[in-house]
């Protein structure tokens, strides 16, 4: 399947000069992000989506599964910008 893939994170964190989080790509692609999603970007280091929704479950008391479906949607949204390979 595909969620058993290992991922790790691509590119890099920076802030604007405005102060706002920015996550860019190999390719100098900015994006506006928060801390919860650089949070959860830097767990990524050859890891599968599951591996990280555990780590994460395991510090937060949040429901696992609707936990596991925002990481879900967000992994797809890191690798279609390149943040995640």
């Amino acid at each position: 399947m595909g969620e058993e893939k290992r991922l790790s994170k691509r590119g890099w964190v920076t802030q604007s000069p405005e102060g706002d989080l920015l996550l860019v790509n190999d390719k100098g692609t900015a994006y506006k992000v928060s801390e919860s999603v650089v949070a959860v970007w830097n767990i990524f280091e050859d890891k599968t989506v599951e591996e990280v929704v555990n780590e994460i479950a395991s510090q937060v008391d949040v429901d696992i599964n609707e936990l596991r479906e925002v990481v879900k949607q967000l992994t797809s949204q890191l690798q279609d910008a390149e943040l995640l390979a």
